[in-house]
Protein backbone atom coordinates (compact mmCIF):
# COMPACT_ATOMS: atom_id res chain seq x y z
CA UNK A 1 0.00 0.00 0.00
CA UNK A 2 2.94 2.36 1.28
CA UNK A 3 4.69 1.66 -2.61
CA UNK A 4 0.77 2.72 -4.71
CA UNK A 5 0.68 5.99 -2.71
CA UNK A 6 4.55 6.99 -2.84
CA UNK A 7 4.29 5.80 -6.60
CA UNK A 8 0.80 8.00 -6.91
CA UNK A 9 2.89 10.62 -5.26
CA UNK A 10 5.24 10.62 -7.54
CA UNK A 11 2.98 10.88 -10.48
CA UNK A 12 1.45 13.91 -9.17
CA UNK A 13 4.56 15.83 -8.91
CA UNK A 14 5.12 14.94 -12.43
CA UNK A 15 2.41 15.61 -13.84
CA UNK A 16 2.13 18.99 -11.67
CA UNK A 17 5.54 19.90 -13.00
CA UNK A 18 4.82 19.41 -17.00
CA UNK A 19 1.63 21.06 -16.78
CA UNK A 20 3.60 24.43 -15.19
CA UNK A 21 6.26 23.69 -17.93
CA UNK A 22 3.65 24.07 -20.34
CA UNK A 23 2.10 27.23 -18.44
CA UNK A 24 5.08 28.88 -18.79
CA UNK A 25 5.56 28.19 -22.21
CA UNK A 26 2.11 29.50 -23.38
CA UNK A 27 2.56 32.66 -21.14
CA UNK A 28 6.02 33.32 -22.64
CA UNK A 29 4.93 32.37 -26.76
CA UNK A 30 1.97 35.20 -25.39
CA UNK A 31 4.61 37.75 -24.64
CA UNK A 32 6.20 36.95 -27.60
CA UNK A 33 3.29 37.09 -29.60
CA UNK A 34 2.09 40.74 -28.49
CA UNK A 35 6.17 42.01 -28.42
CA UNK A 36 5.34 41.16 -31.89
CA UNK A 37 2.17 42.57 -32.33
CA UNK A 38 3.22 45.94 -30.69
CA UNK A 39 5.95 46.44 -33.12
CA UNK A 40 3.90 45.63 -35.43
CA UNK A 41 1.03 47.75 -34.81
CA UNK A 42 3.20 50.86 -33.91
CA UNK A 43 5.06 50.61 -37.51
CA UNK A 44 2.80 49.47 -39.61
CA UNK A 45 -0.68 51.36 -38.29
CA UNK A 46 -0.24 53.01 -35.50
CA UNK A 47 2.20 55.45 -37.52
CA UNK A 48 -0.54 56.24 -40.27
CA UNK A 49 -3.07 57.47 -37.72
CA UNK A 50 -3.14 60.86 -36.39
CA UNK A 51 -1.38 61.79 -32.95
CA UNK A 52 -2.39 64.68 -30.76
CA UNK A 53 -0.21 65.50 -27.58
CA UNK A 54 -2.41 67.20 -25.81
CA UNK A 55 -0.97 70.59 -24.74
CA UNK A 56 -5.01 72.79 -25.34
CA UNK A 57 -7.96 71.79 -24.91
CA UNK A 58 -9.05 69.73 -27.61
CA UNK A 59 -12.21 68.73 -29.27
CA UNK A 60 -13.17 64.67 -29.97
CA UNK A 61 -15.73 65.30 -33.10
CA UNK A 62 -16.52 63.07 -35.76
CA UNK A 63 -16.85 65.88 -38.21
CA UNK A 64 -12.76 66.61 -37.98
CA UNK A 65 -11.62 62.60 -38.00
CA UNK A 66 -9.84 60.76 -40.92
CA UNK A 67 -12.08 57.56 -40.60
CA UNK A 68 -10.26 55.09 -42.96
CA UNK A 69 -7.72 53.19 -40.67
CA UNK A 70 -9.69 49.98 -40.47
CA UNK A 71 -8.66 47.50 -38.02
CA UNK A 72 -7.48 44.26 -38.85
CA UNK A 73 -9.04 41.15 -37.27
CA UNK A 74 -5.70 40.23 -35.14
CA UNK A 75 -6.27 43.84 -33.96
CA UNK A 76 -9.97 43.67 -33.59
CA UNK A 77 -9.14 40.60 -30.95
CA UNK A 78 -6.20 41.81 -29.32
CA UNK A 79 -7.61 45.60 -28.35
CA UNK A 80 -10.97 43.78 -27.51
CA UNK A 81 -13.01 46.04 -29.77
CA UNK A 82 -15.56 43.53 -30.39
CA UNK A 83 -16.36 43.70 -26.35
CA UNK A 84 -15.76 47.80 -26.19
CA UNK A 85 -18.43 48.23 -28.87
CA UNK A 86 -20.34 45.07 -27.07
CA UNK A 87 -21.23 44.34 -30.91
CA UNK A 88 -20.90 40.98 -32.96
CA UNK A 89 -22.61 42.39 -36.13
CA UNK A 90 -20.18 41.17 -38.89
CA UNK A 91 -21.59 43.90 -41.33
CA UNK A 92 -19.99 46.49 -39.22
CA UNK A 93 -16.15 47.80 -39.71
CA UNK A 94 -13.87 49.09 -37.05
CA UNK A 95 -11.42 51.28 -37.48
CA UNK A 96 -9.09 53.87 -35.79
CA UNK A 97 -9.63 57.86 -36.14
CA UNK A 98 -6.94 59.25 -33.56
CA UNK A 99 -3.86 58.27 -31.22
CA UNK A 100 -3.87 60.64 -28.21
CA UNK A 101 -1.14 61.28 -25.79
CA UNK A 102 -2.98 62.02 -22.42
CA UNK A 103 -0.18 60.07 -20.53
CA UNK A 104 3.18 57.91 -20.61
CA UNK A 105 1.35 55.14 -18.53
CA UNK A 106 -0.99 54.33 -20.83
CA UNK A 107 -2.30 54.61 -24.35
CA UNK A 108 -5.38 56.41 -25.92
CA UNK A 109 -6.79 55.56 -28.90
CA UNK A 110 -10.50 57.25 -30.26
CA UNK A 111 -11.84 53.98 -32.23
CA UNK A 112 -15.13 53.71 -33.98
CA UNK A 113 -17.86 51.57 -35.65
CA UNK A 114 -19.15 52.33 -38.57
CA UNK A 115 -22.55 50.67 -39.66
CA UNK A 116 -23.46 51.53 -43.66
CA UNK A 117 -25.83 54.50 -43.61
CA UNK A 118 -26.82 54.29 -39.97
CA UNK A 119 -24.09 55.41 -37.75
CA UNK A 120 -20.71 56.02 -36.79
CA UNK A 121 -19.82 56.00 -33.20
CA UNK A 122 -16.74 56.76 -31.65
CA UNK A 123 -15.25 55.40 -28.19
CA UNK A 124 -12.31 56.72 -26.41
CA UNK A 125 -10.32 53.38 -25.28
CA UNK A 126 -7.43 53.68 -23.09
CA UNK A 127 -5.13 49.99 -22.71
CA UNK A 128 -1.55 49.58 -20.99
CA UNK A 129 1.45 50.39 -22.73
CA UNK A 130 1.60 46.04 -23.82
CA UNK A 131 -1.86 46.71 -25.18
CA UNK A 132 -4.01 45.62 -22.62
CA UNK A 133 -7.65 47.01 -22.41
CA UNK A 134 -8.39 49.65 -18.94
CA UNK A 135 -11.46 51.25 -20.29
CA UNK A 136 -13.59 53.50 -22.47
CA UNK A 137 -16.11 55.91 -22.77
CA UNK A 138 -18.46 57.06 -25.49
CA UNK A 139 -17.31 60.54 -27.06
CA UNK A 140 -18.72 61.21 -30.11
CA UNK A 141 -22.07 60.01 -32.25
CA UNK A 142 -22.80 60.96 -36.17
CA UNK A 143 -26.40 59.56 -36.92
CA UNK A 144 -25.97 58.70 -40.77
CA UNK A 145 -29.60 58.90 -41.32
CA UNK A 146 -30.04 62.23 -40.04
CA UNK A 147 -26.25 63.49 -41.79
CA UNK A 148 -25.99 64.90 -38.05
CA UNK A 149 -23.07 64.84 -35.88
CA UNK A 150 -25.36 64.27 -32.09
CA UNK A 151 -22.74 64.15 -29.55
CA UNK A 152 -18.94 65.37 -29.62
CA UNK A 153 -16.36 65.28 -26.27
CA UNK A 154 -14.50 68.54 -24.86
CA UNK A 155 -10.93 67.70 -23.35
CA UNK A 156 -9.39 70.09 -20.95
CA UNK A 157 -6.74 68.22 -19.34
CA UNK A 158 -7.95 65.46 -17.16
CA UNK A 159 -11.64 66.03 -17.89
CA UNK A 160 -14.13 65.11 -20.07
CA UNK A 161 -17.31 67.20 -21.10
CA UNK A 162 -19.26 64.53 -23.42
CA UNK A 163 -21.98 66.88 -24.92
CA UNK A 164 -25.44 66.10 -26.26
CA UNK A 165 -27.01 68.19 -29.14
CA UNK A 166 -30.19 66.58 -28.63
CA UNK A 167 -30.99 67.33 -25.53
CA UNK A 168 -27.91 69.73 -24.61
CA UNK A 169 -27.34 67.23 -21.15
CA UNK A 170 -23.89 66.82 -21.07
CA UNK A 171 -21.62 64.01 -19.04
CA UNK A 172 -18.16 64.94 -17.43
CA UNK A 173 -15.69 62.44 -16.94
CA UNK A 174 -12.51 62.65 -14.98
CA UNK A 175 -9.49 60.64 -16.36
CA UNK A 176 -7.61 59.23 -13.32
CA UNK A 177 -3.74 58.44 -13.79
CA UNK A 178 -4.66 54.59 -14.21
CA UNK A 179 -6.49 55.47 -17.91
CA UNK A 180 -9.70 54.90 -15.94
CA UNK A 181 -12.43 57.05 -16.23
CA UNK A 182 -14.46 57.81 -13.23
CA UNK A 183 -17.74 59.54 -13.95
CA UNK A 184 -19.01 62.70 -12.55
CA UNK A 185 -22.47 63.52 -10.78
CA UNK A 186 -25.27 65.58 -12.35
CA UNK A 187 -25.21 68.54 -12.55
CA UNK A 188 -22.56 69.70 -14.22
CA UNK A 189 -21.55 73.31 -15.07
CA UNK A 190 -19.96 72.97 -18.48
CA UNK A 191 -21.44 74.98 -21.16
CA UNK A 192 -20.30 74.88 -25.12
CA UNK A 193 -18.17 77.44 -26.77
CA UNK A 194 -16.29 76.99 -30.07
CA UNK A 195 -12.84 75.74 -30.12
CA UNK A 196 -10.97 77.61 -32.47
CA UNK A 197 -7.10 78.81 -32.69
CA UNK A 198 -7.16 82.45 -31.79
CA UNK A 199 -4.20 84.94 -32.48
CA UNK A 200 -5.52 87.34 -29.85
CA UNK A 201 -8.33 87.86 -27.55
CA UNK A 202 -10.30 90.32 -29.14
CA UNK A 203 -10.39 87.83 -32.46
CA UNK A 204 -11.66 85.46 -29.65
CA UNK A 205 -13.99 87.71 -28.11
CA UNK A 206 -15.96 88.50 -31.35
CA UNK A 207 -16.46 85.21 -32.47
CA UNK A 208 -19.82 85.50 -30.63
CA UNK A 209 -22.20 88.19 -31.07
CA UNK A 210 -21.14 91.38 -30.11
CA UNK A 211 -23.96 93.91 -28.86
CA UNK A 212 -23.39 97.41 -27.46
CA UNK A 213 -25.93 98.84 -24.02
CA UNK A 214 -28.43 101.39 -25.29
CA UNK A 215 -29.50 102.29 -21.47
CA UNK A 216 -28.33 105.30 -20.30
CA UNK A 217 -28.27 104.14 -16.64
CA UNK A 218 -26.74 100.91 -17.62
CA UNK A 219 -28.18 97.38 -17.78
CA UNK A 220 -28.40 94.80 -15.19
CA UNK A 221 -27.30 91.46 -15.34
CA UNK A 222 -29.59 88.45 -13.63
CA UNK A 223 -28.87 84.74 -12.98
CA UNK A 224 -31.35 82.22 -14.47
CA UNK A 225 -33.62 82.46 -11.30
CA UNK A 226 -33.98 86.30 -11.64
CA UNK A 227 -31.73 87.26 -9.16
CA UNK A 228 -29.45 90.32 -10.01
CA UNK A 229 -25.63 89.97 -10.21
CA UNK A 230 -24.30 93.50 -11.33
CA UNK A 231 -24.52 95.71 -14.62
CA UNK A 232 -23.18 96.37 -17.70
CA UNK A 233 -22.06 99.95 -18.44
CA UNK A 234 -23.78 102.31 -20.81
CA UNK A 235 -22.03 101.71 -24.38
CA UNK A 236 -20.38 98.40 -23.23
CA UNK A 237 -19.91 95.84 -25.64
CA UNK A 238 -20.97 92.17 -24.51
CA UNK A 239 -20.62 88.94 -25.72
CA UNK A 240 -24.12 87.26 -26.38
CA UNK A 241 -24.52 83.01 -26.14
CA UNK A 242 -27.88 82.95 -27.56
CA UNK A 243 -31.52 84.17 -27.01
CA UNK A 244 -34.68 83.17 -25.71
CA UNK A 245 -37.25 81.95 -28.38
CA UNK A 246 -40.46 83.97 -26.67
CA UNK A 247 -40.61 87.73 -26.71
CA UNK A 248 -40.88 89.94 -23.63
CA UNK A 249 -42.28 93.62 -23.14
CA UNK A 250 -41.26 96.07 -20.82
CA UNK A 251 -42.66 99.08 -19.85
CA UNK A 252 -40.12 101.86 -20.38
CA UNK A 253 -40.99 105.22 -18.72
CA UNK A 254 -44.37 104.39 -20.60
CA UNK A 255 -43.03 103.11 -23.65
CA UNK A 256 -43.35 99.32 -24.80
CA UNK A 257 -40.46 97.45 -25.54
CA UNK A 258 -39.81 94.34 -26.90
CA UNK A 259 -37.10 91.79 -26.87
CA UNK A 260 -35.82 88.69 -25.59
CA UNK A 261 -33.60 87.45 -22.59
CA UNK A 262 -29.91 87.13 -23.62
CA UNK A 263 -27.63 84.97 -21.97
CA UNK A 264 -24.76 86.41 -21.95
CA UNK A 265 -20.74 86.30 -20.64
CA UNK A 266 -20.68 88.61 -17.63
CA UNK A 267 -16.62 88.77 -17.77
CA UNK A 268 -15.02 87.67 -21.29
CA UNK A 269 -11.56 88.69 -19.61
CA UNK A 270 -11.62 85.91 -17.21
CA UNK A 271 -11.99 83.56 -20.46
CA UNK A 272 -8.51 81.86 -21.16
CA UNK A 273 -8.14 81.66 -24.97
CA UNK A 274 -6.03 78.10 -24.28
CA UNK A 275 -9.53 76.89 -21.95
CA UNK A 276 -11.59 78.54 -24.50
CA UNK A 277 -14.90 76.28 -24.56
CA UNK A 278 -15.24 75.81 -20.55
CA UNK A 279 -17.15 78.67 -19.35
CA UNK A 280 -18.01 78.10 -15.51
CA UNK A 281 -22.29 78.94 -14.67
CA UNK A 282 -20.77 82.30 -12.23
CA UNK A 283 -19.38 83.74 -15.54
CA UNK A 284 -23.22 83.86 -17.28
CA UNK A 285 -25.89 85.91 -17.20
CA UNK A 286 -28.84 87.26 -18.59
CA UNK A 287 -29.62 90.71 -19.78
CA UNK A 288 -33.08 92.11 -21.29
CA UNK A 289 -32.00 92.95 -25.17
CA UNK A 290 -34.56 95.33 -26.08
CA UNK A 291 -31.87 98.18 -23.86
CA UNK A 292 -28.76 96.77 -26.46
CA UNK A 293 -28.08 98.95 -29.48
CA UNK A 294 -29.66 96.92 -32.61
CA UNK A 295 -27.08 95.09 -34.77
CA UNK A 296 -29.34 93.96 -37.55
CA UNK A 297 -28.70 96.63 -41.13
CA UNK A 298 -32.04 98.00 -42.56
CA UNK A 299 -30.71 96.76 -46.06
CA UNK A 300 -30.82 99.57 -47.18
CA UNK A 301 -27.11 101.16 -48.37
CA UNK A 302 -27.53 104.58 -47.48
CA UNK A 303 -26.88 103.49 -43.94
CA UNK A 304 -23.57 101.89 -44.52
CA UNK A 305 -20.69 102.66 -42.59
CA UNK A 306 -17.21 101.22 -41.51
CA UNK A 307 -17.25 102.53 -38.13
CA UNK A 308 -18.40 104.43 -35.03
CA UNK A 309 -17.05 106.18 -31.81
CA UNK A 310 -19.79 107.78 -29.30
CA UNK A 311 -18.06 109.91 -26.37
CA UNK A 312 -13.86 109.11 -28.03
CA UNK A 313 -14.77 105.01 -27.27
CA UNK A 314 -14.51 102.99 -30.58
CA UNK A 315 -17.99 100.63 -30.36
CA UNK A 316 -18.20 97.76 -33.34
CA UNK A 317 -20.68 98.56 -35.83
CA UNK A 318 -24.59 98.56 -35.04
CA UNK A 319 -27.86 99.47 -36.94
CA UNK A 320 -26.99 103.60 -37.56
CA UNK A 321 -30.87 103.83 -37.92
CA UNK A 322 -31.03 103.82 -33.92
CA UNK A 323 -29.42 107.24 -34.06
CA UNK A 324 -30.26 108.89 -37.37
CA UNK A 325 -32.62 108.85 -40.15
CA UNK A 326 -29.90 108.61 -43.18
CA UNK A 327 -30.84 108.92 -46.81
CA UNK A 328 -29.16 110.13 -49.94
CA UNK A 329 -31.21 112.86 -51.96
CA UNK A 330 -31.54 115.52 -54.86
CA UNK A 331 -30.46 118.53 -53.41
CA UNK A 332 -32.74 120.81 -55.63
CA UNK A 333 -36.03 119.19 -53.49
CA UNK A 334 -34.39 120.77 -50.21
CA UNK A 335 -33.33 124.12 -51.54
CA UNK A 336 -36.95 125.73 -50.58
CA UNK A 337 -36.55 124.09 -47.25
CA UNK A 338 -33.36 125.57 -45.92
CA UNK A 339 -33.31 127.37 -43.11
CA UNK A 340 -29.66 127.93 -42.32
CA UNK A 341 -26.55 128.45 -44.98
CA UNK A 342 -23.18 128.69 -43.49
CA UNK A 343 -21.95 131.88 -43.28
CA UNK A 344 -18.03 131.57 -43.56
CA UNK A 345 -15.00 134.23 -45.00
CA UNK A 346 -11.84 133.14 -45.86
CA UNK A 347 -9.93 136.09 -44.37
CA UNK A 348 -6.39 134.44 -44.42
CA UNK A 349 -4.91 137.14 -47.24
CA UNK A 350 -5.94 139.93 -44.87
CA UNK A 351 -3.42 138.63 -42.16
CA UNK A 352 -0.60 136.37 -44.04
CA UNK A 353 2.79 137.21 -45.42
CA UNK A 354 4.50 134.61 -47.09
CA UNK A 355 4.41 132.20 -44.39
CA UNK A 356 3.33 133.94 -41.78
CA UNK A 357 -0.09 134.66 -40.16
CA UNK A 358 -0.52 137.52 -37.56
CA UNK A 359 -3.34 138.33 -35.68
CA UNK A 360 -4.01 140.92 -33.17
CA UNK A 361 -6.46 141.29 -30.67
CA UNK A 362 -8.06 144.71 -29.56
CA UNK A 363 -6.26 144.72 -26.36
CA UNK A 364 -3.18 144.39 -28.52
CA UNK A 365 -1.82 141.11 -28.20
CA UNK A 366 -0.30 139.82 -30.99
CA UNK A 367 -0.22 136.05 -31.70
CA UNK A 368 1.87 134.44 -34.81
CA UNK A 369 1.12 130.96 -36.89
CA UNK A 370 4.55 129.98 -39.16
CA UNK A 371 4.12 127.28 -41.97
CA UNK A 372 6.35 124.60 -41.97
CA UNK A 373 7.56 122.61 -44.81
CA UNK A 374 7.83 118.77 -45.29
CA UNK A 375 10.73 117.19 -43.68
CA UNK A 376 9.70 113.96 -42.96
CA UNK A 377 6.74 112.33 -42.06
CA UNK A 378 7.61 113.00 -38.54
CA UNK A 379 7.42 116.54 -39.30
CA UNK A 380 5.34 117.32 -42.31
CA UNK A 381 4.04 120.29 -43.97
CA UNK A 382 1.60 122.29 -41.69
CA UNK A 383 -0.28 125.41 -43.14
CA UNK A 384 -2.56 128.27 -41.39
CA UNK A 385 -5.68 129.53 -42.17
CA UNK A 386 -7.69 132.10 -41.08
CA UNK A 387 -11.87 132.24 -41.03
CA UNK A 388 -14.40 134.63 -39.76
CA UNK A 389 -17.84 132.98 -39.03
CA UNK A 390 -21.37 134.19 -37.99
CA UNK A 391 -21.58 131.86 -35.39
CA UNK A 392 -17.85 132.54 -34.10
CA UNK A 393 -18.55 136.30 -34.66
CA UNK A 394 -16.14 136.85 -31.61
CA UNK A 395 -13.33 134.97 -32.86
CA UNK A 396 -10.85 134.39 -34.82
CA UNK A 397 -10.75 130.95 -36.28
CA UNK A 398 -7.25 130.22 -36.72
CA UNK A 399 -6.86 126.60 -39.14
CA UNK A 400 -3.99 124.53 -39.63
CA UNK A 401 -3.75 121.24 -41.89
CA UNK A 402 -1.54 118.41 -41.70
CA UNK A 403 -1.46 115.55 -43.78
CA UNK A 404 -2.30 112.19 -41.83
CA UNK A 405 -3.77 114.11 -39.05
CA UNK A 406 -7.50 115.52 -39.26
CA UNK A 407 -7.56 119.13 -39.71
CA UNK A 408 -7.24 121.48 -36.21
CA UNK A 409 -8.91 124.57 -35.63
CA UNK A 410 -8.53 126.78 -32.85
CA UNK A 411 -10.50 129.83 -31.39
CA UNK A 412 -9.27 132.80 -30.46
CA UNK A 413 -11.17 135.78 -28.80
CA UNK A 414 -11.12 138.75 -30.98
CA UNK A 415 -10.67 141.33 -27.72
CA UNK A 416 -8.29 139.84 -25.68
CA UNK A 417 -6.52 137.01 -27.70
CA UNK A 418 -7.21 134.43 -25.54
CA UNK A 419 -7.90 131.08 -26.70
CA UNK A 420 -11.40 129.81 -26.57
CA UNK A 421 -11.92 126.55 -27.62
CA UNK A 422 -10.06 123.94 -29.96
CA UNK A 423 -11.40 121.48 -32.38
CA UNK A 424 -10.40 118.28 -34.21
CA UNK A 425 -12.23 117.91 -37.41
CA UNK A 426 -13.64 119.25 -40.24
CA UNK A 427 -14.76 122.87 -40.40
CA UNK A 428 -17.39 123.29 -37.23
CA UNK A 429 -20.52 123.96 -38.46
CA UNK A 430 -22.80 124.98 -35.66
CA UNK A 431 -26.88 124.00 -35.41
CA UNK A 432 -29.17 126.47 -35.90
CA UNK A 433 -29.87 126.48 -31.89
CA UNK A 434 -26.25 126.23 -31.55
CA UNK A 435 -26.47 123.20 -29.42
CA UNK A 436 -24.07 121.04 -31.64
CA UNK A 437 -21.47 121.38 -34.33
CA UNK A 438 -20.98 118.81 -37.66
CA UNK A 439 -18.18 118.39 -39.57
CA UNK A 440 -16.56 116.07 -42.11
CA UNK A 441 -12.87 115.73 -42.70
CA UNK A 442 -11.46 113.67 -45.78
CA UNK A 443 -8.45 111.82 -45.23
CA UNK A 444 -5.40 113.44 -46.98
CA UNK A 445 -3.99 110.44 -48.84
CA UNK A 446 -7.36 108.18 -49.34
CA UNK A 447 -10.31 110.78 -49.67
CA UNK A 448 -12.82 107.91 -50.19
CA UNK A 449 -11.95 107.72 -46.72
CA UNK A 450 -14.10 110.30 -44.44
CA UNK A 451 -15.49 110.81 -41.21
CA UNK A 452 -18.46 112.48 -40.07
CA UNK A 453 -18.33 114.42 -36.79
CA UNK A 454 -21.39 115.26 -34.82
CA UNK A 455 -20.81 116.95 -31.80
CA UNK A 456 -22.53 118.53 -28.78
CA UNK A 457 -21.37 122.22 -27.36
CA UNK A 458 -21.36 122.77 -23.53
CA UNK A 459 -20.83 125.84 -21.78
CA UNK A 460 -19.23 127.28 -24.95
CA UNK A 461 -16.66 123.98 -25.30
CA UNK A 462 -17.70 121.13 -28.43
CA UNK A 463 -17.37 118.23 -26.91
CA UNK A 464 -16.44 115.23 -29.15
CA UNK A 465 -19.76 112.90 -29.19
CA UNK A 466 -20.23 110.80 -32.25
CA UNK A 467 -18.06 109.88 -35.55
CA UNK A 468 -19.01 107.85 -38.38
CA UNK A 469 -16.70 106.32 -40.29
CA UNK A 470 -16.92 106.33 -44.13
CA UNK A 471 -14.88 104.74 -46.88
CA UNK A 472 -16.87 104.87 -50.19
CA UNK A 473 -14.74 103.05 -52.83
CA UNK A 474 -17.12 99.84 -52.98
CA UNK A 475 -20.49 102.41 -52.39
CA UNK A 476 -22.23 101.30 -55.73
CA UNK A 477 -25.41 102.76 -54.59
CA UNK A 478 -24.13 106.65 -54.68
CA UNK A 479 -25.77 108.51 -57.06
CA UNK A 480 -22.67 111.62 -58.50
CA UNK A 481 -23.96 114.89 -59.65
CA UNK A 482 -21.79 117.94 -60.08
CA UNK A 483 -21.31 120.30 -57.96
CA UNK A 484 -24.43 122.65 -57.62
CA UNK A 485 -24.10 124.52 -54.85
CA UNK A 486 -21.43 126.67 -52.70
CA UNK A 487 -22.04 125.27 -48.90
CA UNK A 488 -21.56 122.24 -47.81
CA UNK A 489 -24.07 121.88 -45.15
CA UNK A 490 -27.91 122.78 -45.43
CA UNK A 491 -29.77 123.25 -42.17
CA UNK A 492 -33.57 122.12 -42.42
CA UNK A 493 -34.74 122.38 -38.85
CA UNK A 494 -32.55 122.32 -35.47
CA UNK A 495 -32.10 118.30 -35.94
CA UNK A 496 -32.40 117.81 -39.44
CA UNK A 497 -29.11 118.61 -41.70
CA UNK A 498 -28.46 117.94 -45.56
CA UNK A 499 -24.45 117.45 -45.98
CA UNK A 500 -22.91 117.51 -49.45
CA UNK A 501 -20.08 114.91 -49.80
CA UNK A 502 -17.10 114.79 -52.19
CA UNK A 503 -17.36 112.16 -54.31
CA UNK A 504 -13.62 110.79 -54.65
CA UNK A 505 -13.30 107.21 -54.24
CA UNK A 506 -10.03 106.30 -54.22
CA UNK A 507 -6.97 106.95 -52.97
CA UNK A 508 -4.72 109.77 -54.04
CA UNK A 509 -7.92 110.62 -56.22
CA UNK A 510 -9.64 113.51 -57.17
CA UNK A 511 -13.45 114.32 -58.40
CA UNK A 512 -15.70 117.16 -59.20
CA UNK A 513 -18.45 115.67 -58.63
CA UNK A 514 -20.40 115.52 -55.09
CA UNK A 515 -23.43 113.43 -53.70
CA UNK A 516 -25.83 114.12 -51.03
CA UNK A 517 -26.72 112.64 -47.30
CA UNK A 518 -29.87 113.64 -45.58
CA UNK A 519 -29.54 113.13 -41.73
CA UNK A 520 -32.40 113.41 -39.11
CA UNK A 521 -31.02 113.38 -35.47
CA UNK A 522 -32.96 110.73 -33.51
CA UNK A 523 -34.05 110.52 -29.82
CA UNK A 524 -31.42 108.33 -28.19
CA UNK A 525 -28.60 111.38 -30.46
CA UNK A 526 -30.48 113.65 -28.87
CA UNK A 527 -30.00 112.94 -25.99
CA UNK A 528 -26.48 112.09 -25.87
CA UNK A 529 -25.64 115.88 -27.82
CA UNK A 530 -28.24 116.92 -24.49
CA UNK A 531 -30.17 118.87 -26.90
CA UNK A 532 -33.46 119.69 -25.07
Amino acid sequence: MRVFIFIFALILVFACNQSEKKADTIIKDEVENNSVFIESFKKDFLARVGFMKLKKPYLISSRIFDTYHLLSKEQLNILKVHEIFKSNNVNSKFGMALDIGFSKDFKSFVIYQYDENKQMLYKLANYTNDYKFIDAIDVSYFDLTKKMNATETYVYNNRLFVHNKDNFQDIEYYLNSDGTFKKKPLPITFNYLPLIEYSDFEVYKNTFEQRVVKAKNGLIIRDSLGNKLGKFNYLETISVLEYSKDKIEIDNNGKPIIGQKAKVIINPEELNKEENFYLHNSNIGYVFDGFLFENATTGNDDYRYEGLSINKKHLIPFNLSELLEVEEVNIDNYLNKVIKKPNIKDVTSRYKQGKLVTIKAVNGKQLQFKDTTYQSEYSPTKTFYVSEDSNFENAFIINSQMIFMYQHFDFFNKKNGELLDTYIGGYPHMSPDKSYIVSVDYDAECPNQRTLFIDKIVNNKIIKTLEIHYDIEEYKHLSFVKNKTKNEIFWLSNNEFVFKFWGATGCYSDSDNYFYYRYKIKEHLLDLLEVK
